[in-house]
């Protein structure tokens, strides 16, 4: 931020109540620390401290921006942009961005960037955006455009990124930190479960927690919905809380009270009530969400504001220790995908070899089974072309008996039935579906007698009942069909064991 940026409201009134001089701004007045220190840090006020204590004092350049508006440093308007080049040399904006997310862990977090630093990284992410220049594999996410913190991240592609980016953005939303933080803990007076003694105690030692953690890079903040202080190191967030310590002392009781005269010996006596008074003391708690909690207190002369950089120290080691578990995890993860990806590998190999094994079986059950089939639908043509003919040489015999006979016309209708019938069984009257025959496609039942254990229908294995036998399939088209079954069971099958 420049010296000569505009001042925020909240600013601007601080700077004329210090002109004032007749309302003190000090010590007493904690909650505008952070206001007088960012006046300060832009040379339009000082802090004088004695007998530590401290009060703010008005500069020359401070009745100076008083009266004319703003910063006596800032540039001529004709010089504002040489200025701003000059305090901020970017050759290639866009390319120093991508360098100083690399350099950075994919990371830039600006808390309270002012309007034109905002401005300038808008530039700077559209124009690597434009140009190319985000890595391959890589996206450009921001928020914070006009309000809050401002976040930038060069992070991977995919859902995980996706997911974590959103819970950036998201929490980055809820939360509330630095000078908006502090106006709450005044604006809102159960925000700090301390007496009203100690309230002012209790802010002054949050806002040495926001200077002070500050300086770590790390962020002292609230939610918006649960109105829960926390400290943030990195991604990790520490539950704060600062507790008032109560003192007990006996209940005042009433004269009628049995307690104080006992009438009779064996009246039972309730046991001494104590009431909660406040101490003064404060408790500073730090909690990473499990059940056990580091505690700073007052004792004696040490005071909790005295012990704040152990509390940075136990929350960074806490984060780092998160860190570090957070980073087995993912190597654990890691190695039990290389070996969730042997034994897939190994399960496709065992899937392959059993799937040949079984394609190989269908393939010599397949050529067994057409080789049944066809020898099926020839023994049963030649059956019907034997007895078609046995029925033609009967209806023959027939005519010569009827004309010796003097019957003529006798058999006649029997003879024209039994033709018919001869013709349905003579195959050589239906070459045409005879043929079509020669390439029979073998069913599951075909296949079985050929299969062993193995299933027709995928490589796996088949339960066989021990009493099942192969059933042999009868086509509509079949001759021996046709045969009736007297003439089957005189003439007996055709002896296909001689060929």
């Amino acid at each position: 931020m420049q010296r000569w940026a505009t001042l925020n409201a909240r600013q601007l009134a601080v700077l004329r109540r210090i002109a004032d001089a007749r309302e003190e701004v000090g010590t007493k007045t904690p909650e505008l620390a952070t206001t007088v220190y960012a006046l300060r840090n832009r040379g339009l006020v000082t802090t004088v401290r004695r007998d530590g204590a401290w009060q703010a004092k008005m500069t020359d350049a401070g009745r100076f921006y008083l009266e004319h508006g703003h910063h006596p440093d800032r540039p001529e308007p004709s010089n504002v942009t040489k200025a701003l080049v000059e305090a901020c040399p970017v050759k290639d904006i866009a390319a120093e961005l991508i360098a100083a997310l690399q350099a950075n862990d994919g990371t830039i977090h600006i808390e309270e960037p002012d309007d034109r630093t905002r401005a300038d990284y808008r530039k700077a992410i559209n124009a690597a955006k434009r140009r190319g220049l985000v890595p391959g594999g890589k996206q450009l996410l921001h928020t914070g455009r006009d309000m809050g913190p401002l976040i930038i991240k060069l992070a991977a592609e995919g859902p995980e990124a996706a997911t974590d980016w959103n819970r950036i953005r998201l929490r980055v939303r809820d939360e509330i930190t630095g000078e908006a933080l502090l106006e709450l803990l005044v604006r809102e007076q159960p925000f700090l479960k301390v007496s009203e003694g100690a309230r002012g105690r209790a802010i002054a030692l949050v806002r040495s927690l926001v200077q002070k953690v500050q300086r770590r890079g790390h962020t002292v903040a609230t939610s918006r919905k649960s109105r829960q202080l926390y400290l943030r190191v990195r991604e990790h967030a520490f539950s704060l809380k600062i507790v008032e310590e109560v003192d007990e002392v006996p209940k005042r009781l009433s004269a009628d009270d049995p307690r104080v005269r006992r009438a009779y010996d064996w009246q039972r006596i309730k046991p001494p009530e104590y009431d909660a008074v406040p101490s003064g003391r404060l408790r500073l708690e730090l909690s990473a969400g499990t059940p056990d909690a580091r505690m700073w207190t007052d004792e004696g002369r040490s005071k909790v504001e005295a012990k704040l950089a152990e509390v940075f120290d136990e929350a960074e080691r806490q984060a780092h220790r998160a860190d570090e578990i957070a980073q087995e995890r993912r190597l654990q993860h890691e190695r039990w995908l290389v070996e969730q990806e042997k034994l897939r590998l190994e399960r496709d190999r065992e899937e392959a070899a059993t799937r040949a094994r079984w394609e190989s079986a269908m393939e010599a059950a397949r050529g067994l089974a057409i080789e049944e089939l066809r020898q099926k639908v020839f023994e049963d043509a030649l059956i019907g072309w034997s007895i078609a003919g046995q029925i033609r040489d009967f209806c023959n015999a027939l005519e010569h008996s009827s004309a010796a006979t003097g019957m003529v016309g006798a058999a006649t209708e029997w003879i024209e039935w039994a033709l018919s019938r001869a013709d349905r069984l003579d195959p050589t009257l239906h070459l045409q579906d005879f043929a079509a025959q020669f390439h029979p496609e073998p069913e599951a039942d075909d296949l079985r007698p050929h299969l062993g254990e193995w299933s027709p229908f995928s490589p796996r294995k088949e339960y066989r009942p021990p009493s099942r036998e192969p059933v042999n399939r009868q086509d509509a088209s079949s001759y021996a069909s046709e045969a009736p079954t007297w003439i089957l069971a005189r003439q007996g099958r055709f002896p296909w064991w001689r060929r």
